[in-house]
């Protein structure tokens, strides 16, 4: 990438799937853009070398179009930037099981061992962490698929037997065989599940209905909603270790 974020520009969807065949050789030619937005993109032969310079009214057409996925991508990654915490969050739970584990367990052994009440008390600490982060993450992950993973569902094809299309900026989808699937176009990720292929033509309705009503000024987008993974990872953290501690000290002064 440039500084000005230019660089390795995705394809246009407009051009897509229209033939590009090479004057020299007849093999299909490929549009590359330059980094700059600016500069003309040129056609490229790949098999005879041969290379010339988009016409200037398709030219304007191909830099209009990547200016428009380029703003397109920016503001969905400023407005899902709050999920770069929810995924160092999960990289980050099984590391921090270890380290409670191991810390909570020893303790507890040593404490149960020597009667002391003291030490199984301040060993729950170790306990009461352990299972903070379990219900942590179990927390954050709910409202992962209950209120992300909808918002990156892919749009439906828009006629049978066509592909998927992006979910931000409505470019055919590339066909993979696994249920995520990254726009070659803006590059989002989007989630394909069984709806986007079996229940087209209420797809199809319930997004039109979504744009008329974004077209009317209603339905205002919650500019927050990426935030509640990590928020479900505090709130269940938090309460998690807490009836955890209380009810481990209670058995160790009943117990110890």
């Amino acid at each position: 990438m440039t500084e000005l974020g230019y660089a390795q520009a995705p394809a246009v969807a407009a051009r897509e799937g229209v033939p590009r065949p090479c004057l020299g050789c007849g093999a299909p030619m490929a549009v590359t853009a330059d980094a700059q937005l600016h500069a003309d993109a040129t056609l490229t032969c790949g098999f005879c070398g041969r290379s010339e310079t988009m016409p200037a009214q398709a030219a304007a057409q191909d830099r209009y179009l990547r200016l428009r996925l380029m703003q397109v991508r920016r503001a969905r990654e400023g407005m899902e930037a709050p999920l770069k915490t929810y995924e160092m969050m999960r990289a980050s739970g099984v590391f921090a099981l270890i380290v409670f584990g191991a810390q909570g367990g020893w303790m507890l052994w040593g404490a149960f061992t020597t009667a002391d009440k003291g030490s199984a008390v301040f060993g729950m600490l170790g306990a009461a962490g352990m299972m903070g982060v379990i219900l942590a993450n179990f927390g954050m992950m709910r409202a992962f698929r209950k209120l992300i993973k909808p918002l990156q569902q892919a749009r439906p094809p828009a006629a049978p037997g066509l592909a998927a299309r992006c979910r931000s900026c409505g470019g055919d989808l590339p066909p993979v065989r696994s249920t995520h699937a990254t726009c070659a176009f803006c590059g989002a990720n989007n989630f394909l599940d069984n709806a986007a292929a079996h229940d087209v033509n209420a797809l199809l309705t319930a997004e039109q209905q979504d744009y008329k009503v974004r077209a009317s000024g209603g339905k205002p987008g919650d500019n927050t909603i990426y935030q509640r993974p990590a928020h479900a990872f505090y709130v269940w953290g938090a309460a998690g270790a807490a009836v955890t501690f209380v009810v481990g000290v209670v058995l160790v002064l009943v117990l110890v």
